[in-house]
């Protein structure tokens, strides 16, 4: 359940998701999947228990003249629930 206790509706198991997950878990390679597997992923974690206070989807996109910029999509609690996220995230990502 979401954390305002609605259920989060079901996201699509991408064709070949089996294969890929198996791929990215031997060889601990994120970039074996693809996004839609990632978002499916996520999804299925997130259906088996309350998501608390914040979460963030981050993607680069590449536009036509080949310029990139950052899109996400975010859910907090409150305003700063995001940054703190971000943070915490940020040191994980780049910990030794």
């Amino acid at each position: 359940m979401s954390a305002d206790g609605m259920k989060l509706k079901a996201v699509p198991k991408p064709e070949g998701f089996d294969l890929r997950n198996a791929r990215a878990d031997r060889e601990h390679d994120g970039s074996k999947w693809l996004p839609a597997d990632a978002l499916y992923d996520a999804h299925e974690e997130m259906a088996k228990v309350k998501v608390e206070r914040a979460m963030l989807i981050a993607w680069w996109q590449r536009n036509e003249d080949g310029k990139v910029t950052l899109n996400y999509r975010s859910y907090a609690e409150h305003d700063q629930q995001n940054v703190a996220l971000c943070s915490v995230l940020l040191s994980y990502l780049t910990a030794p």
